[in-house]
This record gives structure tokens, sequence and C-alpha cells, in this order.
């Protein structure tokens, strides 16, 4: 699946990046965490992430809830971090949907991103390609039609993590 990455230099020579889906696990890898196939299976919709405690805090001047809907699209996963990073957000299905390394990476295994439209494309590419069978691709498109993902509170977190405000 297609990855996200968006950056802003930051006042000491390094990029402050927000990373998405695939390569939060590319850089998990590299900073010695491990990542491999999810155990629950593919994760595939809008899906309800839920802050951590300590994240909570971190967040609380944005004023966004601690439950935000993002759009998914994966079946690999990082299954342990990297020392230094933290866990700041988790789902139902993904144990680390969101993750801080200091104060310059932050990643998100989902795709604020991405809007209904491209997430019903990503649907019809995996049913063509034979990765799900059409009974699940007609359920996850009539669940995509019921649920809204936060695009406002993702906007607004990821632009304040990027001019350093968290």
């Amino acid at each position: 699946m297609e990855s996200a990455s968006f950056c802003i230099w930051g006042a000491y020579g390094y990029a402050k990046k927000v990373i998405c889906s695939y390569l939060i696990q590319i850089l998990s890898r590299a900073l010695g965490g491990k990542t491999g196939r999810a155990i629950s299976g593919w994760d595939i919709g809008v899906t309800a992430i839920h802050l951590s405690s300590s994240s909570s805090k971190l967040f609380s001047s944005l004023k966004i809830p601690t439950t935000l809907s993002v759009i998914e699209c994966h079946r690999d996963e990082v299954r342990e971090l990297p020392p230094k990073a933290e866990v700041i957000a988790w789902s139902e299905k993904t144990g680390v949907e969101m993750f801080r390394y200091g104060d310059h990476i932050l990643g998100i295994q989902g795709h604020p991103e991405y809007t209904k439209d491209i997430m019903l494309h990503l649907i019809d590419r995996l049913l063509q390609r034979s990765f799900i069978q059409e009974s699940y691709a007609d359920i996850l498109k009539e669940k995509l039609v019921k649920v809204e993902p936060d695009k406002e509170a993702w906007k607004k977190l990821c632009t304040s993590f990027l001019k350093g405000r968290l």
C-alpha cells in the first residue's frame, strides 16, 4: 500500500516527521523495533484508535477527543517499538497505532490523509488482486458509508506536531 511522510525542518538540522502506514514499520525496524504480519489479519476501513493515558496529557491543549477515527489499510504492524520510542495510541486490532520517537518523529499506522474515495479504490484493488474476498469487500464498503474519519482532529494533531507545539 501507499505510504505518506510529511516533514518540516527543525531548528537543529533534523526534520520533524509525521510518518504514516508502512513507513512506520520500516522506521521502527531501522531503529531496533520488531515488525511483522498482524496476528489479527487485515485492518481495513475506519478504525477507532485510543490515545494512551500519557499521550492524553500531551494532546490536551489541542482539545481533541481521546478516541479518534482514522482510515486504515494494513496487514503488517509494529510488534515491538525501538528503544526510546513511546506508544501514544492503540486500537482493538493493533497495539501500536501511533508512536513518538523523541520530539521529531510521529508514526501513525493509519492514513489521516486518505479520503473515503481512496479507501473504496483500495478495497477494489485488494479484491482484484485476490488479497480479500468479495463478501469481505462488500462488508467493508457497507461499513465505510456509516462512519467518518476525524479529519479535522488529525489535521490539528499533525500540524501541531510539525510546528513543535507538542
